[in-house]
């Protein structure tokens, strides 16, 4: 049963990204609203096909993780369909910490900077534009579902229904919906913010579906100040090659040049814009200045430092 959902799933999936790309498209030709460059666009698919490339390559292997860990599951739950809301539910939870993660650990941020990289914001380009490497981090985030007792091929069709849903919030077309639905779920106000390079707006809304995580461990942030989309230290190219590999790059530059193993290894470990001795900084202490800027004007920098 839950093997031909999640290939049903998949397949439904193209569809709806196509569908509304194309609506989300027209509707910027018509109104000339200038949030689509072509090779900015054309960057992000490459980027996007770099991802499905791994995708499917670690497809079996993901697989092969989900039914190992049900050897050693600790319960044995049902396949029942009434058991998906509850393995969803766990699914969007770990998504949470994954994403959290690739933010806030500097290896993890070398991968998952190219989606942010894009200083556009919309559903042709942006929402393609994945790293190839996550991927590879993805099953060791959701296996735990399958270690409590969870069916493997439930917590696939899961997985892929999280990613669909999380699709539509990567648009400037839709502002802020009702409040209860804001209160509960990500929208693409809450996204927006998550996309943003403002000071403020750094590491926040980490949520795939439901936006109560966020709420819940301190990570939330409302959308106030206009969004400046990309990264506090923005990627001028259009070079997908360049684009997939300059977090890794920059990080392989700073482990070369960094003296001491344990240095080295903090590097990797540690949140993006740390470094030996006090000499980096990170988002946190980013954001801490920038309180105190805001505590001593009063005024709104821009969100920038």
């Amino acid at each position: 049963m839950w093997t031909d959902i999640a290939v049903d799933i998949s397949t439904v999936a193209v569809a709806i990204y196509l569908l509304l790309a194309a609506v989300e498209i027209g509707l910027d030709l018509k109104n000339n609203a200038g949030h689509y460059k072509l090779k900015d666009s054309l960057c992000s698919l490459t980027m996007g096909s770099f991802y499905l490339g791994t995708k499917i390559l670690m497809k079996g292997t993901t697989i092969f993780i989900f039914f190992l860990a049900q050897d050693f599951a600790l319960f044995d739950f049902s396949e029942s369909w009434w058991m998906f809301p509850l393995v969803f539910i766990l699914v969007d939870f770990s998504f949470y910490w994954l994403h959290r993660f690739i933010h806030e650990i500097r290896f993890g941020w070398a991968a998952h900077i190219n989606h942010h990289s894009s200083k556009e914001y919309n559903l042709g380009g942006t929402a393609f534009r994945q790293s190839f490497a996550e991927p590879f981090m993805e099953p060791f985030f959701y296996a735990p579902i399958v270690l409590l007792g969870f069916d493997p091929l439930m917590a696939l069709a899961a997985i892929e229904l999280n990613l669909i849903y999380m699709y539509w919030l990567h648009t400037r077309k839709i502002g802020k919906l009702h409040p209860w639905f804001e209160f509960c779920f990500s929208t693409p106000s809450h996204h927006r913010v998550h996309h943003g390079s403002n000071v403020q707006y750094l590491d926040k809304n980490y949520g795939g579906t439901l936006i109560i995580f966020d709420r819940l461990f301190g990570s939330f942030a409302e959308e106030k100040e206009t969004v400046i989309f990309g990264v506090p230290e923005q990627l001028d190219t259009f070079n997908p090659i360049k684009a997939t590999f300059h977090g890794w790059i920059e990080l392989g530059q700073d482990v070369i040049k960094t003296p001491g193993l344990i240095n080295k290894f903090g590097l990797l470990i540690m949140p993006p814009g740390w470094a030996p001795n006090g000499q980096g900084q990170t988002t946190r202490q980013k954001q801490h200045a920038f309180r105190q800027q805001l505590n001593t004007t009063g005024v709104e920098a821009g969100g920038k430092l």
